[in-house]
């Protein structure tokens, strides 16, 4: 399972816990739904990537990784 970061577009900000509920039926663990700025975290198999991004109102579907400062 890869930790994720999903982006929702602007249009479906209204509908993000619709959204959510799309993503988490095609396998997603949904973590925080952070509705006024778009972003649901979670985890999924990297497979199943492809298929999230296919989901009406999602924008981006990216690895939520470490980051480091200098």
């Amino acid at each position: 399972m890869e930790k994720i970061i999903v982006t929702i577009d602007e249009q479906h900000l209204a509908d993000i816990q619709i959204v959510a509920n799309n993503l988490q039926s095609l396998g997603m663990t949904v973590d925080n739904i952070l509705s006024v700025s778009g972003i649901i975290t979670g985890s999924a198999p990297r497979s199943l990537i492809p298929s999230l991004k296919a989901v009406q109102g999602v924008l981006d579907v990216e690895e939520d990784k470490e980051m480091w400062a200098i």
